[in-house]
């Protein structure tokens, strides 16, 4: 039996058109939906220094700014909210995309008590604002402690968004794997007599078989498995065993492991 065992390679793109092109969808907006948070990560410590920037106007030189400060504050306000919105909807995007069925209940989570940090936020923005407008800057000077700590909040609230998002990505994550046959030198075996392949997860004990082509297994999820054929006539394979990761993956979205072909 001919067995070509860079077919799936040649033919890749057009066979694997809906599911590897929906996963690559959902991981590009999980993407997405990180570089936003990642934008407020940017935001924080810029609202955090005007905090700190009005503590010292009030107490070195008795001339706080406090329209520099309010309005660095609503800034703040603005990128949570903002930001928040386009991880939410990027998440949905990738959940709706995503072959492998996932939860947004998590992110939803945390943008939400993002935006509550906000209220309190803002909260505190007035109140300072209504010190400094009646001059009395102690009371503006003891609340600027409290805008840091929501800042901080913020900030480490962040963190959370951005593993959980993480953890989504890790989850779904799926691997196109190819046979290949090489002779014990390494060279390429283009014609054998076995009968067919299969993958074992060496984790979960479960057998899988090449569900389109004879030598392709497509969307594995992450994981150790064996890969060997089962023997021919007067032939067969050593098992290799592979632990699936994207160091591994070739420019066209494949990892390739070879087998090395025995006859008798």
């Amino acid at each position: 039996m001919k067995k070509i065992t860079f077919y799936a390679l040649t033919l890749f793109m057009s066979l694997t058109a809906g599911t590897a092109f929906a996963q690559s969808t959902a991981q590009q907006n999980l993407d997405n939906a990180i570089g936003m948070a990642e934008n407020i990560k940017q935001d924080t410590p810029v609202a955090k220094n005007a905090a700190v920037q009005l503590a010292k106007q009030i107490v070195l030189l008795n001339a706080p700014n406090a329209q520099q400060f309010y309005d660095a504050m609503f800034v703040q306000v603005a990128s949570i909210q903002n930001n928040a919105d386009d991880v939410d909807y990027f998440v949905n995007e990738a959940r709706i995309a995503s072959q492998n069925a996932f939860t947004t209940a998590g992110v939803n989570a945390i943008t939400a008590d993002l935006v509550n940090l906000n209220d309190l936020l803002i909260g505190l923005t007035y109140q300072i604002n209504d010190a400094l407008q009646a001059n009395d800057n102690n009371t503006a000077l003891n609340l600027i402690p409290n805008v840091k700590n929501v800042l901080d909040l913020q900030n480490s609230t962040t963190d959370n968004l951005i593993a959980e998002i993480n953890a989504i990505a890790s989850a779904i994550k799926t691997y196109n794997v190819c046979i290949q046959l090489v002779d014990h030198l390494g060279n390429p075996v283009y014609y054998t007599d076995l009968h067919g392949y299969y993958a074992h997860n060496d984790a979960t004990n479960a057998y899988i078989t090449p569900e389109r082509d004879e030598n392709c297994f497509y969307n594995l999820a992450p994981g150790t498995y064996t890969f060997d054929s089962h023997d021919g006539y007067f032939s067969g394979t050593s098992p290799a065993t592979v632990t699936l990761s994207d160091s591994l993956v070739n420019a066209n979205g494949v990892i390739i492991v070879n087998l090395v072909y025995w006859s008798e």
